[in-house]
């Protein structure tokens, strides 16, 4: 079955429609047709019963636009709707291997009481601005090796990371009147703006670098956020042996997030 898990720009697990068309053992010449009912149909997502979405179900490839097949990039929950919906004799085997897939790198949080407390201890452990650089170190050497270069870094990681400005930042802050230095970083301003927002940020580091699907991590950063916000954790910066105000995490945890790669 030659059908290949691919990730995306935005971090997104996909398959490309073609692949998908051949493995479920389709004519190619019904593939336009077929395409387009997929892009048309009705399924039940896990966030409901709903048509697909353009650039968050689906996206078309601009490299194919004007061929007799266009290329479209499936995120891997909609191609097995489809698989599904197909009457393909190898449309199980399909579904189960996207299933799988799934399962091993999922879109969306759903947590065990044991994954809960392990979520907690790493947001306790994120408070401490050496873990916050090891995951942000990790994470860049994940994206250039899937990449194969660092190129574009920055960009991807306001887009789909800290999701605000840094003139924006420095904005609200004016606002407030908080005085920022023009040569502050982007955590610094964190610090004066919103510090939970380090921890959330840290905590999509981390499991992005571990090659989970960025919507998922996103997620997890969210959910690691609401838990500091509840534990009203403070960040500290432990690199100057700041460790007075630091919640109690678990050490070996602590080291382990600390590594840089």
């Amino acid at each position: 079955m030659d059908l290949k898990i691919l990730t995306s720009k935005r971090g997104t697990r996909v398959v490309k429609a073609t692949q998908l068309h051949r493995a479920l053992g389709l004519n190619d010449n019904h593939y336009q047709v077929n395409v387009q009912q997929w892009l048309k149909d009705v399924y039940e997502f896990t966030n409901g019963i709903r048509r697909p979405e353009g650039l968050k179900d689906y996206a078309r490839s601009a490299k194919t636009k004007g061929q007799l097949m266009q290329e479209y990039y499936l995120q891997v929950e909609f191609a097995k709707l489809v698989a599904l919906g197909t009457k393909s004799k190898v449309k199980q085997a399909v579904a189960t291997k996207l299933s799988k897939e799934e399962q091993i790198y999922p879109e969306h949080v759903k947590l065990s009481t044991d994954e809960m407390l392990t979520l907690l201890e790493q947001t306790k452990a994120m408070a401490r601005i050496s873990c916050q650089k090891g995951a942000e170190q990790r994470h860049l050497a994940h994206y250039s090796h899937r990449r194969g270069s660092g190129d574009y870094w920055q960009h991807f990681r306001h887009e789909q990371i800290v999701f605000l400005k840094m003139e924006d930042i420095r904005a609200a802050l004016k606002e407030k009147g908080v005085k920022s230095k023009a040569t502050a970083e982007l955590r610094d301003l964190l610090l004066r703006f919103d510090p939970l927002e380090t921890i959330r940020i840290g905590i999509v580091d981390h499991y992005a670098a571990l090659g989970s699907s960025m919507p998922y991590a996103q997620e997890m950063g969210q959910l690691a956020k609401t838990l500091a916000t509840e534990l009203r954790l403070e960040v500290v910066d432990d690199r100057k042996g700041d460790l007075l105000f630091a919640p109690a995490a678990d050490s070996e945890l602590v080291r382990k997030l600390q590594i840089a790669a």
